[in-house]
């Protein structure tokens, strides 16, 4: 509803300018007879407020317009108590209406016989004339209430962009910043009223920002790096259009925030796939030695290095050590360097800028390691990784930060990093093939997975895990392994280690039709061992068997120190005994 008490100060100079022209008296009133306009000269004194008993209060009461020749034959003037104040000589009232509704009334006085004179003899025309005068003063009252309802609504849109998580900043068709939020203010560490005079290009000063502006040519999702105040502002910015009525009138520039990104990588990243160390199968000795050590360094962010053959669980590892960690609400992200060919090796891992190479996507791409920030990367066969790479991962190393390909700005690194490698690295160092200083870097804290043949022990327990787990993956219900298949199996060398034995039980659950695996269901490898007699190992004295076991962890592990105390920890026994015993059988 149209309120004319809203729009006071435009009332009184209607008021004025009808005074003006005509050279009479004017007063005018709302519905609730508040004198909103008034040229102060029919009264002998100031009156605030319109009684019902005035003409004017007659005429808001009715709706009607009125017209007073004289004040003895007006109803209200005849009978008005303070009529001897009051200099009316004549009069004519008209309601201000808007559908229908009585919104106020405004009234010409003549104070004089020549004003009265005046104003019967033209009452026609000044009726019409004070009638457009209402209609005017209805137009400013929906001016004002439409500007109240846009104040609103804009109130209402800047409280809802204050109060999401992204920075917004808002610039005109020139560049020229005008509106930004809350969230880019302290981002930015800068107060509103700084930007006044500010233009993008003193936040941004990039090509694609020109385009923007110049070409219209939007973006999306560019990684930017701001410092300022001594304040860094790590984002993905992309822009919108503002259009009003089809015509471009500026754009939105939208900030959202690096560590959010990251939060939903490790959302994404944490999704099923939280490891414990109890989630590693076996009871042997050796793995409970392993597991414990994994244990000890879990919560450390000393860089790891996991040995061990293929299809010992060495990601397996990895992840239990991640999610035993303080780190175990960050992301965990697993990269096979062996996977990735070595032309996109580098991008994959460390990202690039836009345009860095032919081909690279619009906006650029995170790595690896920056998906990683606040959490664990696992570098999977790292013996894999070309020397030239080597270089680049040691700066990392020791600096803890990075640049992306293309990239000018230098990156700080929150992660901790495990490798892991099926090769032996020592004597790819001694080859050439590996730098000795990156292997020193990735190897502060070795941890050797044994292989499954040493740990014969665990074999019928992993059987039993994966006979169930795969049951319930194929809706199956085998209770079991038949006694020529279980012997022919815990006697296996299993060179895959448990990955090959987790995929002969899968295959073997596939092709049985009774309710034990029998010979007819294990793939023909694992079957030809069942012609083998299964008799009595040939006695061998323990000093040969131990000066073999010595020998054989030296080869596997080297010669060097580090190699020497792997082979220790492999083989269960003190660096002293090690050394003692290499003495004794002249293993040098």
């Amino acid at each position: 509803m149209v309120k004319l008490s809203a729009i006071q100060q435009e009332v009184q100079k209607i008021s004025e300018a009808i005074a003006s022209v005509i050279n009479m008296d004017v007063i005018i009133s709302d519905n609730a007879f508040n004198k909103i306009g008034d040229t102060k000269r029919h009264f002998d004194e100031d009156v605030k407020y319109i009684k019902d008993t005035y003409v004017i209060g007659k005429v808001i009461q009715t709706g009607k317009a009125l017209v007073i020749s004289e004040k003895e034959e007006g109803e209200n003037c005849s009978v008005c108590k303070e009529k001897e104040k009051c200099n009316l000589q004549a009069m004519i009232c008209i309601p201000i209406k808007y559908e229908k509704k009585t919104l106020g009334a405004i009234g010409i006085i003549a104070i004089t016989e020549t004003y009265r004179k005046t104003l019967l003899e033209n009452q026609a025309n000044l009726i019409e004339f004070l009638e457009r005068m209402a209609d005017l003063i209805i137009s400013k009252g929906l001016e004002q209430e439409a500007t109240n309802k846009l104040q609103i609504v804009k109130n209402q849109m800047v409280s809802i962009i204050s109060s999401i998580d992204e920075g917004i900043i808002a610039i005109d068709e020139s560049g020229h910043i005008i509106y930004t939020n809350t969230v880019i203010n302290h981002a930015l560490n800068i107060m509103p009223e700084e930007l006044k005079e500010k233009t993008i290009y003193d936040i941004l000063s990039q090509s694609y920002i020109e385009k923007l502006i110049n070409e219209k040519v939007q973006f999306s999702d560019i990684e930017v790096l701001i410092n300022r105040n001594r304040r860094e502002f790590h984002a993905l910015v992309s822009s919108k259009p503002v259009e009003l009525g089809g015509k471009s009138t500026g754009f939105i520039l939208i900030f959202r925030k690096m560590e959010d990104i990251y939060k939903v990588v490790n959302k994404i990243s944490l999704s099923n796939l939280s490891t414990t160390f109890e989630d590693i199968i076996g009871t042997s000795s050796e793995i409970e030695q392993t597991k414990e050590k994994a244990r000890r360094v879990a919560n450390s962010d000393s860089t790891m290095l996991i040995l061990g053959e293929s299809g010992t669980g060495k990601e397996l590892f990895a992840r239990a050590i991640h999610y035993s960690s303080n780190r175990k609400n960050k992301p965990f992200i697993a990269f096979n360097c062996a996977a990735i060919p070595e032309s996109l090796l580098e991008s994959e891992l460390f990202g690039y800028e836009e345009g860095a190479f032919t081909g690279a996507v619009k906006g650029g791409r995170l790595g690896k390691f920056q998906l990683a920030q606040g959490g664990t990367i696992f570098l999977d066969e790292i013996g894999d990784v070309p020397i030239h790479l080597q270089t680049k991962l040691l700066r990392v190393l020791q600096e803890k930060r990075f640049e992306k390909i293309g990239g000018q700005k230098s990156i700080a690194l929150d992660v901790r990093i495990i490798a892991a490698t099926n090769k032996h690295l020592e004597g790819m160092v001694e080859n050439g093939e590996f730098r000795e200083d990156l292997y020193y870097r990735l190897s502060v804290i070795p941890i050797h997975i044994p292989p499954l043949r040493e740990r014969l022990g665990d074999i019928k327990i992993l059987l039993e895990f994966f006979l169930k787990q795969h049951n319930q993956k194929l809706n199956k219900n085998i209770k079991g392994f038949s006694p020529e298949v279980e012997a022919v199996l815990l006697n296996n060398k299993w060179k895959g280690n448990v990955r090959e034995l987790e995929n002969v039980v899968e295959y073997a659950i596939n092709m049985e039709t009774t309710s034990y695996i029998t010979m007819n269901s294990i793939p023909l490898k694992i079957k030809n061992l069942q012609g083998e007699k299964f008799s009595p190992k040939k006695i061998i004295p323990i000093e040969k068997m131990e000066k073999e076991l010595i020998k054989e962890a030296l080869m596997l592990y080297g010669n060097s120190v580090t190699g020497k105390n792997m082979s220790a920890d492999a083989l269960g026994i003190g660096m002293a005994t090690l050394y003692r015993k290499i003495k004794k059988y002249k293993l040098e």
